[in-house]
């Protein structure tokens, strides 16, 4: 038996949304007494916060084409409970659905149509990918899908999106480098990292869309442990000098004509925020850092989500027996992201876990970092969060620039995924303002 407050910690991130019937219940009702509707959809959450979370993040991309919201709870529809194989069933079968239509729109000529089939269809199996079993048979097949289908989106754009491989260490880092159709404003140029579990076809929604339409260059790759990378390169685990994959890609960037050094910048988003903080106290090519949200201290970050008494006790929990152990005691959402946490970290165990994550700090660097410097954080994100995002802002030598996003903004959630143009806005009007001033 597992203790009790390990099953509340990995699945306490906020409980959204009371249910309020099933669209298939809506409509017998509706047939049954002949009224008029205006539709059977009916907008519901989960009860649960990861699967909630994840629901807003789908949906958080539809801002820049990634999702349409109608699709997005037709899945939901799909789902009984809080169900995470469901979900991923469901999103697989949307990205499917998607592929479909792209395809016929090509067929008949329809470029942007299967365009716009092709960007949804690779977020929704990126969606189901998150849900897989990263030891199991549909990771791979889901990931592979999702960024097959960006490739053939990026293809039919008017901004040019090149696949690239950031050559490292005998290895390649997967990744694109995009410029607008007009061509970079002055050579602005962004350099982004997603963290944990997001893939660079993401960044395109969560970032890249609103660079480019700016006037952005923008360089994506995934670094070692990140979803992308072990795609192709499973040996690859997460590790904590991340300046170096940084400073491969960095070079990747500076070697382009398009770039011009002097307006470099780099962003790091989530997990990526801790990345980027290493990259900032070691490579003054960086111009400017945004960092959301800094994290500067891994372990501690972990243990506010797991509880500290558990992180520094961790129960007996191994990649060997998680399975076997009863939903009602650990959740499938919590037994999927411990295996994906053993995966990425090269770890067989909850207490290897807790160990490897002392290695990833970042604290006895940040006066090395002397650039400008945005860094950001939800309100919604908690008091380990923010303890982090304030000791960063103190501890760094450069101009500094704070940003609390709020609740009544919309964008409290962790990467502000409720309200992603907001988000961008802040970034990008800062860049804006400082590169060309």
């Amino acid at each position: 038996m597992i203790r009790r407050d390990f099953l509340w910690a990995v699945t306490s991130l906020a409980a959204v949304g009371a249910l309020r019937g099933t669209a298939a219940e809506a409509k017998e009702a509706s047939i049954a007494d002949g009224r008029v509707e205006r539709g059977a959809t009916r907008i519901a959450g989960f009860r649960t916060g990861e699967l909630d979370f994840q629901l807003m993040r789908s949906l958080g991309a539809t801002s820049y084409g990634g999702a349409a919201p109608g699709e997005i709870f037709a899945a939901r529809a799909a789902v009984q409970g809080d169900d995470p194989y469901a979900w991923r069933s469901a999103m697989a079968g949307m990205g499917e659905r998607g592929l479909q239509g792209a395809r016929s729109a090509l067929d008949r000529g329809h470029r942007i149509s299967a365009r716009d089939h092709f960007l949804r269809a690779s977020m929704y199996y990126r969606a189901a990918e998150y849900f897989a079993d990263p030891f199991g048979t549909e990771a791979l097949p889901w990931g592979f899908a999702s960024r097959d289908a960006f490739h053939a989106a990026a293809k039919l754009m008017a901004h040019r999106i090149e696949p690239i491989q950031v050559p490292f260490e005998g290895k390649s880092l997967p990744g694109y480098f995009m410029s607008p159709a007009a061509g970079a404003a002055r050579g602005k140029t962004l350099i982004v990292l997603t963290g944990f579990d997001g893939t660079a076809e993401e960044l395109y929604f969560v970032v890249a869309a609103a660079a480019l339409e700016r006037g952005y260059n923008i360089l994506i790759a995934e670094g070692p442990g990140q979803v992308g990378c072990m795609r192709v390169n499973p040996e690859l685990k997460f590790r904590p000098d991340y300046e170096k994959p940084i400073g491969a890609m960095i070079d990747a960037a500076l070697a382009r004509p398009e770039v011009a050094a002097e307006r470099l910048a780099l962003y790091g988003i989530s997990f990526g925020g801790h990345f980027v903080t290493r990259a900032g106290g070691h490579d003054p090519r960086i111009k400017a850092l945004v960092v959301n949200s800094p994290i500067i201290d891994l372990f501690a970050y972990m243990a506010g989500f797991v509880s500290p008494q558990m992180a520094n006790d961790p129960p007996p929990v191994t990649l060997a027996d998680v399975d076997g152990i009863p939903d009602d005691e650990l959740p499938r959402t919590a037994k999927l992201s411990f295996k994906s946490a053993c995966r990425r970290f090269g770890v067989d165990s909850f207490a290897g876990w807790m160990g490897r994550l002392k290695d990833f700090k970042s604290i006895d660097r940040l006066a090395e970092i002397r650039c400008p410097t945005l860094p950001m954080v939800g309100i919604g994100e908690g008091a380990e969060a923010i303890a982090q995002f304030e000791r960063y802002s103190a501890a760094v030598s450069g101009p500094v620039k704070q940003r609390v996003f709020a609740a009544d903004e919309g964008a409290d959630m962790h990467c502000q995924a409720g309200n992603l143009p907001l988000s961008n806005a802040v970034v990008l009007d800062w860049l804006d303002e400082l590169f060309d001033a």
